[in-house]
Protein backbone atom coordinates (compact mmCIF):
# COMPACT_ATOMS: atom_id res chain seq x y z
CA UNK A 1 0.00 0.00 0.00
CA UNK A 2 1.19 3.42 -0.79
CA UNK A 3 0.78 6.02 1.81
CA UNK A 4 0.91 10.33 1.34
CA UNK A 5 1.09 12.03 4.78
CA UNK A 6 -0.28 16.02 3.73
CA UNK A 7 -0.83 18.80 5.94
CA UNK A 8 -3.79 19.76 3.90
CA UNK A 9 -6.01 18.80 1.12
CA UNK A 10 -6.91 20.25 -2.40
CA UNK A 11 -10.26 20.53 -3.33
CA UNK A 12 -9.81 17.42 -5.09
CA UNK A 13 -8.14 15.61 -2.40
CA UNK A 14 -11.31 16.55 0.02
CA UNK A 15 -13.65 15.34 -2.86
CA UNK A 16 -12.10 12.43 -3.13
CA UNK A 17 -11.68 11.28 0.72
CA UNK A 18 -15.19 12.05 1.13
CA UNK A 19 -16.12 10.14 -1.34
CA UNK A 20 -14.50 7.02 -0.48
CA UNK A 21 -15.23 7.84 3.69
CA UNK A 22 -19.33 8.10 2.54
CA UNK A 23 -19.14 4.03 0.96
CA UNK A 24 -16.90 3.29 3.91
CA UNK A 25 -18.29 -0.02 6.08
CA UNK A 26 -16.55 1.17 9.08
CA UNK A 27 -16.95 5.29 8.47
CA UNK A 28 -17.40 7.64 11.33
CA UNK A 29 -18.10 11.43 11.25
CA UNK A 30 -15.49 12.62 13.32
CA UNK A 31 -12.84 11.51 10.15
CA UNK A 32 -14.85 14.10 7.69
CA UNK A 33 -11.92 16.65 7.39
CA UNK A 34 -13.94 19.14 8.35
CA UNK A 35 -13.27 18.37 11.56
CA UNK A 36 -9.49 19.08 10.91
CA UNK A 37 -10.75 23.06 11.32
CA UNK A 38 -12.12 22.38 14.81
CA UNK A 39 -8.53 20.57 15.67
CA UNK A 40 -6.91 23.56 14.25
CA UNK A 41 -8.46 25.79 16.17
CA UNK A 42 -7.56 24.88 19.47
CA UNK A 43 -4.27 24.86 18.00
CA UNK A 44 -3.26 21.18 17.22
CA UNK A 45 -1.42 20.16 14.43
CA UNK A 46 -3.35 17.65 11.86
CA UNK A 47 -1.85 15.13 9.71
CA UNK A 48 -3.95 13.75 6.38
CA UNK A 49 -3.12 10.06 5.70
CA UNK A 50 -4.28 8.38 3.22
CA UNK A 51 -3.79 4.70 1.44
CA UNK A 52 -3.55 3.74 -2.51
CA UNK A 53 -3.57 0.16 -3.64
CA UNK A 54 -3.10 0.10 -7.47
CA UNK A 55 -3.95 3.86 -7.61
CA UNK A 56 -7.41 2.95 -5.72
CA UNK A 57 -8.01 4.96 -2.51
CA UNK A 58 -7.97 2.40 0.11
CA UNK A 59 -7.71 3.92 3.41
CA UNK A 60 -8.17 7.23 4.91
CA UNK A 61 -7.32 8.51 8.47
CA UNK A 62 -6.58 12.25 10.16
CA UNK A 63 -4.72 12.16 12.63
CA UNK A 64 -4.16 14.83 15.41
CA UNK A 65 0.18 15.64 16.37
CA UNK A 66 0.57 15.99 20.33
CA UNK A 67 4.12 16.67 21.23
CA UNK A 68 6.36 14.96 24.14
CA UNK A 69 5.85 16.88 26.83
CA UNK A 70 9.94 16.54 27.95
CA UNK A 71 11.23 16.17 24.18
CA UNK A 72 11.30 19.41 22.23
CA UNK A 73 10.78 18.60 18.97
CA UNK A 74 9.27 14.86 19.11
CA UNK A 75 5.78 14.40 18.47
CA UNK A 76 4.29 11.87 21.58
CA UNK A 77 1.76 10.50 19.37
CA UNK A 78 -0.04 10.93 16.32
CA UNK A 79 -3.57 10.20 17.13
CA UNK A 80 -6.82 9.28 15.10
CA UNK A 81 -10.22 9.63 16.61
CA UNK A 82 -12.39 7.62 15.34
CA UNK A 83 -10.26 6.09 12.87
CA UNK A 84 -8.51 5.38 10.81
CA UNK A 85 -11.33 4.13 8.18
CA UNK A 86 -10.79 1.53 5.85
CA UNK A 87 -12.59 -1.27 4.99
CA UNK A 88 -10.91 -4.41 5.89
CA UNK A 89 -8.54 -5.89 8.75
CA UNK A 90 -5.97 -6.49 6.05
CA UNK A 91 -5.84 -3.25 4.70
CA UNK A 92 -5.85 -1.55 8.27
CA UNK A 93 -2.74 -3.55 8.98
CA UNK A 94 -0.87 -2.40 5.73
CA UNK A 95 -1.95 1.29 6.07
CA UNK A 96 -0.48 1.30 9.74
CA UNK A 97 2.21 -0.46 9.34
CA UNK A 98 2.91 1.72 6.01
CA UNK A 99 2.51 5.16 8.23
CA UNK A 100 4.93 3.44 10.56
CA UNK A 101 7.42 3.25 8.48
CA UNK A 102 6.90 6.84 6.84
CA UNK A 103 9.37 9.37 7.16
CA UNK A 104 6.45 11.92 8.54
CA UNK A 105 7.03 9.74 12.02
CA UNK A 106 10.59 9.13 12.51
CA UNK A 107 9.96 11.56 15.55
CA UNK A 108 6.45 10.52 16.20
CA UNK A 109 6.98 8.36 19.63
CA UNK A 110 3.38 6.15 19.32
CA UNK A 111 0.69 5.53 17.08
CA UNK A 112 -2.84 5.51 18.82
CA UNK A 113 -6.26 4.53 17.14
CA UNK A 114 -9.92 4.26 17.56
CA UNK A 115 -11.61 2.80 14.04
CA UNK A 116 -14.93 2.58 14.48
CA UNK A 117 -15.56 -1.42 14.71
CA UNK A 118 -18.44 -3.10 16.61
CA UNK A 119 -19.02 -6.62 18.03
CA UNK A 120 -17.59 -9.73 16.31
CA UNK A 121 -15.13 -7.08 13.38
CA UNK A 122 -14.10 -5.37 16.73
CA UNK A 123 -13.07 -8.91 18.19
CA UNK A 124 -11.10 -9.70 14.78
CA UNK A 125 -9.42 -6.45 14.72
CA UNK A 126 -8.69 -6.43 18.25
CA UNK A 127 -6.44 -9.89 17.40
CA UNK A 128 -4.69 -8.29 14.07
CA UNK A 129 -3.40 -6.05 15.81
CA UNK A 130 -2.29 -7.61 19.13
CA UNK A 131 -0.17 -9.71 16.37
CA UNK A 132 1.01 -6.23 14.89
CA UNK A 133 2.55 -5.27 17.88
CA UNK A 134 -0.70 -2.97 19.08
CA UNK A 135 -1.91 -2.58 22.62
CA UNK A 136 -4.96 -1.46 24.25
CA UNK A 137 -4.54 1.63 26.18
CA UNK A 138 -8.03 2.51 27.36
CA UNK A 139 -8.74 1.19 30.72
CA UNK A 140 -11.20 -1.48 29.55
CA UNK A 141 -10.80 -4.12 26.69
CA UNK A 142 -13.05 -2.53 24.63
CA UNK A 143 -16.03 0.20 25.05
CA UNK A 144 -19.60 -0.21 25.62
CA UNK A 145 -22.31 1.88 23.57
CA UNK A 146 -25.88 1.49 22.47
CA UNK A 147 -27.22 1.31 19.27
CA UNK A 148 -30.93 2.13 18.70
CA UNK A 149 -32.27 0.63 14.82
CA UNK A 150 -33.61 3.84 12.80
CA UNK A 151 -34.85 1.51 10.19
CA UNK A 152 -38.74 1.63 12.35
CA UNK A 153 -41.03 3.98 11.15
CA UNK A 154 -41.41 7.18 13.63
CA UNK A 155 -44.41 5.81 15.03
CA UNK A 156 -42.49 2.65 15.97
CA UNK A 157 -39.52 4.53 17.33
CA UNK A 158 -41.69 6.52 19.66
CA UNK A 159 -43.44 3.72 20.91
CA UNK A 160 -40.13 1.58 21.27
CA UNK A 161 -39.45 3.96 24.06
CA UNK A 162 -40.01 2.90 27.70
CA UNK A 163 -43.59 3.93 28.82
CA UNK A 164 -41.86 6.55 31.12
CA UNK A 165 -40.24 7.78 28.47
CA UNK A 166 -43.32 8.24 26.29
CA UNK A 167 -44.90 9.70 28.76
CA UNK A 168 -42.18 12.46 29.12
CA UNK A 169 -42.41 13.29 25.98
CA UNK A 170 -46.59 13.52 25.44
CA UNK A 171 -46.13 16.24 28.44
CA UNK A 172 -43.62 17.85 26.30
CA UNK A 173 -45.62 17.39 23.39
CA UNK A 174 -48.61 19.44 25.35
CA UNK A 175 -46.66 21.71 26.61
CA UNK A 176 -44.99 25.42 25.31
CA UNK A 177 -42.00 23.83 25.49
CA UNK A 178 -40.18 24.43 21.51
CA UNK A 179 -37.60 22.59 20.45
CA UNK A 180 -35.75 24.42 17.88
CA UNK A 181 -32.48 23.71 15.68
CA UNK A 182 -29.42 26.18 16.66
CA UNK A 183 -29.19 27.64 13.49
CA UNK A 184 -27.24 30.80 15.15
CA UNK A 185 -23.94 31.12 17.21
CA UNK A 186 -25.82 32.68 19.99
CA UNK A 187 -28.35 29.15 20.29
CA UNK A 188 -24.95 26.72 20.27
CA UNK A 189 -23.14 29.43 22.62
CA UNK A 190 -26.08 28.57 25.06
CA UNK A 191 -25.33 25.27 25.03
CA UNK A 192 -21.91 24.94 25.63
CA UNK A 193 -22.03 27.30 28.49
CA UNK A 194 -24.66 25.14 30.12
CA UNK A 195 -22.53 22.31 29.26
CA UNK A 196 -19.41 23.62 30.48
CA UNK A 197 -21.39 24.75 33.68
CA UNK A 198 -22.29 20.91 34.42
CA UNK A 199 -18.65 20.04 33.44
CA UNK A 200 -17.10 22.48 36.16
CA UNK A 201 -19.67 22.24 38.72
CA UNK A 202 -20.34 18.59 38.75
CA UNK A 203 -17.44 16.86 37.28
CA UNK A 204 -14.48 18.47 37.65
CA UNK A 205 -13.11 18.55 34.08
CA UNK A 206 -11.84 21.07 31.83
CA UNK A 207 -14.78 23.35 30.04
CA UNK A 208 -14.81 23.16 26.32
CA UNK A 209 -12.49 26.29 24.84
CA UNK A 210 -14.26 28.69 23.57
CA UNK A 211 -12.13 28.37 20.38
CA UNK A 212 -13.53 24.78 20.06
CA UNK A 213 -17.46 25.12 20.39
CA UNK A 214 -16.85 28.01 17.59
CA UNK A 215 -14.87 26.01 15.32
CA UNK A 216 -17.04 23.18 15.65
CA UNK A 217 -20.67 24.90 15.15
CA UNK A 218 -19.18 27.06 11.93
CA UNK A 219 -17.89 23.69 10.42
CA UNK A 220 -19.77 20.88 11.91
CA UNK A 221 -23.11 21.87 13.90
CA UNK A 222 -24.55 24.62 11.31
CA UNK A 223 -24.69 21.65 8.72
CA UNK A 224 -27.15 18.72 9.09
CA UNK A 225 -24.86 16.72 6.48
CA UNK A 226 -22.67 16.32 9.23
CA UNK A 227 -24.21 17.99 12.92
CA UNK A 228 -26.84 19.32 14.26
CA UNK A 229 -27.77 20.68 17.69
CA UNK A 230 -31.32 20.98 18.85
CA UNK A 231 -32.36 23.75 22.27
CA UNK A 232 -35.29 22.96 23.89
CA UNK A 233 -36.99 25.70 25.12
CA UNK A 234 -39.97 27.34 27.39
CA UNK A 235 -40.18 30.78 25.76
CA UNK A 236 -37.20 31.88 25.75
CA UNK A 237 -35.43 30.36 28.65
CA UNK A 238 -33.43 27.43 27.47
CA UNK A 239 -33.91 24.01 29.09
CA UNK A 240 -31.39 21.32 27.44
CA UNK A 241 -29.92 20.43 24.34
CA UNK A 242 -28.64 17.45 22.56
CA UNK A 243 -25.68 17.72 20.08
CA UNK A 244 -25.07 15.00 17.81
CA UNK A 245 -22.89 14.25 14.39
CA UNK A 246 -23.51 11.60 11.57
CA UNK A 247 -21.78 10.21 9.00
CA UNK A 248 -24.04 8.69 6.26
CA UNK A 249 -25.10 5.56 8.50
CA UNK A 250 -25.23 6.28 11.90
CA UNK A 251 -26.11 9.46 14.25
CA UNK A 252 -23.87 9.82 17.32
CA UNK A 253 -25.19 11.52 20.51
CA UNK A 254 -22.51 13.27 21.29
CA UNK A 255 -23.58 15.93 24.29
CA UNK A 256 -26.81 16.37 26.34
CA UNK A 257 -27.17 19.03 28.68
CA UNK A 258 -30.11 20.11 30.89
CA UNK A 259 -31.06 22.98 33.09
CA UNK A 260 -32.30 21.43 36.28
CA UNK A 261 -33.25 24.54 38.00
CA UNK A 262 -34.80 26.35 34.52
CA UNK A 263 -36.78 23.03 34.28
CA UNK A 264 -38.12 22.98 37.55
CA UNK A 265 -40.06 26.53 37.21
CA UNK A 266 -41.51 25.07 33.91
CA UNK A 267 -43.22 22.12 36.33
CA UNK A 268 -40.25 20.02 36.49
CA UNK A 269 -40.77 18.06 32.91
CA UNK A 270 -38.04 16.10 31.72
CA UNK A 271 -36.83 17.28 28.13
CA UNK A 272 -34.71 14.48 27.39
CA UNK A 273 -37.09 12.11 25.80
CA UNK A 274 -38.54 14.34 23.37
CA UNK A 275 -34.81 16.19 22.40
CA UNK A 276 -33.36 12.32 21.81
CA UNK A 277 -36.37 11.38 19.96
CA UNK A 278 -35.96 14.79 17.67
CA UNK A 279 -32.73 13.71 17.33
CA UNK A 280 -33.37 10.22 16.11
CA UNK A 281 -35.95 11.59 13.77
CA UNK A 282 -33.16 13.82 12.06
CA UNK A 283 -31.27 11.34 11.95
CA UNK A 284 -33.48 8.99 10.07
CA UNK A 285 -34.60 11.70 7.91
CA UNK A 286 -30.34 12.46 6.86
CA UNK A 287 -30.36 9.01 5.83
CA UNK A 288 -29.22 7.05 8.74
CA UNK A 289 -29.77 3.80 9.65
CA UNK A 290 -28.54 3.57 13.37
CA UNK A 291 -28.05 5.87 16.15
CA UNK A 292 -24.95 5.52 18.48
CA UNK A 293 -26.24 6.59 21.96
CA UNK A 294 -22.03 6.94 22.82
CA UNK A 295 -21.91 5.23 25.67
CA UNK A 296 -24.49 2.51 27.02
CA UNK A 297 -24.01 -0.53 29.57
CA UNK A 298 -27.07 -2.41 31.20
CA UNK A 299 -25.59 -2.96 34.74
CA UNK A 300 -28.40 -3.02 37.37
CA UNK A 301 -25.89 -1.92 40.13
CA UNK A 302 -26.74 1.29 41.42
CA UNK A 303 -23.14 2.09 42.91
CA UNK A 304 -21.76 1.83 39.47
CA UNK A 305 -20.25 5.17 38.53
CA UNK A 306 -21.93 5.51 35.30
CA UNK A 307 -25.37 3.65 36.23
CA UNK A 308 -27.30 7.28 36.48
CA UNK A 309 -26.53 7.80 32.99
CA UNK A 310 -26.91 4.66 31.47
CA UNK A 311 -30.33 4.21 33.69
CA UNK A 312 -31.80 7.76 31.76
CA UNK A 313 -30.38 5.72 28.09
CA UNK A 314 -32.01 2.51 29.24
CA UNK A 315 -35.38 4.42 28.54
CA UNK A 316 -34.61 4.87 25.05
CA UNK A 317 -34.18 0.84 24.93
CA UNK A 318 -30.58 1.21 22.82
CA UNK A 319 -29.15 -2.87 22.38
CA UNK A 320 -25.64 -3.09 24.14
CA UNK A 321 -22.98 -3.28 21.43
CA UNK A 322 -19.55 -3.80 22.04
CA UNK A 323 -16.80 -1.23 20.40
CA UNK A 324 -13.14 -1.41 19.55
CA UNK A 325 -10.86 -0.18 22.70
CA UNK A 326 -8.13 2.20 22.04
CA UNK A 327 -5.04 0.84 20.25
CA UNK A 328 -1.33 2.03 20.99
CA UNK A 329 1.62 1.01 18.58
CA UNK A 330 4.67 2.05 20.44
CA UNK A 331 7.50 3.79 17.66
CA UNK A 332 10.21 5.02 20.58
CA UNK A 333 9.83 2.84 23.15
CA UNK A 334 12.56 5.40 26.07
CA UNK A 335 10.26 8.31 25.00
CA UNK A 336 6.76 7.52 25.10
CA UNK A 337 7.32 5.69 28.46
CA UNK A 338 8.74 8.68 29.85
CA UNK A 339 5.85 10.53 28.39
CA UNK A 340 3.48 8.24 28.89
CA UNK A 341 4.04 7.05 32.36
CA UNK A 342 1.45 10.09 34.34
CA UNK A 343 -1.19 8.50 31.81
CA UNK A 344 -0.71 5.34 32.66
CA UNK A 345 -1.02 5.03 36.27
CA UNK A 346 -3.80 7.39 36.38
CA UNK A 347 -5.62 4.33 34.41
CA UNK A 348 -3.60 1.48 36.39
CA UNK A 349 -5.65 3.34 39.36
CA UNK A 350 -9.30 3.60 37.31
CA UNK A 351 -8.71 -0.32 36.70
CA UNK A 352 -8.06 -0.85 40.33
CA UNK A 353 -10.58 1.10 42.18
CA UNK A 354 -13.20 1.77 39.31
CA UNK A 355 -15.19 4.76 41.67
CA UNK A 356 -12.12 7.03 40.50
CA UNK A 357 -13.98 6.67 36.76
CA UNK A 358 -16.36 9.11 38.13
CA UNK A 359 -13.47 11.79 37.27
CA UNK A 360 -13.37 10.70 33.61
CA UNK A 361 -15.29 12.16 31.04
CA UNK A 362 -16.79 8.69 30.53
CA UNK A 363 -18.84 9.89 33.15
CA UNK A 364 -20.26 12.37 31.14
CA UNK A 365 -22.75 11.53 28.32
CA UNK A 366 -20.13 11.04 25.99
CA UNK A 367 -16.59 11.83 26.36
CA UNK A 368 -15.16 14.96 25.13
CA UNK A 369 -12.36 13.09 23.27
CA UNK A 370 -13.24 9.81 21.67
Amino acid sequence: MDIECLDNLTDAQMSEWRDFLAQADHQHPRQDPRFAEVERAVGHQVMFVTGWRDGKLCAVGIFTLQPNRLVPGRMAVASALSGPVCDSASDMIDFLRGLAAHDRLTKVDALRITPYWLEQEADDLTAVLVQAGFRISDPEPHRDTGMIDLTMTEDELRASFSRSARRKVRLVDKSDIEIRTATRFEDAETFFERLNTLVIARHNLTPVPRTEYEAGFRHIFNDPSIGVIFNAYHEDVFLGGLLLYRSGTTAHARRYVADPEAARAVGNLRVAPALWLEGMFWAKREGCTRFDVEGFLPVEDKNHPNFNVYEYKREFKPTHVRRIAEHTLVLNAASHSANALPGQVKNELKRLFPQLRQLSPKRLLSARRR
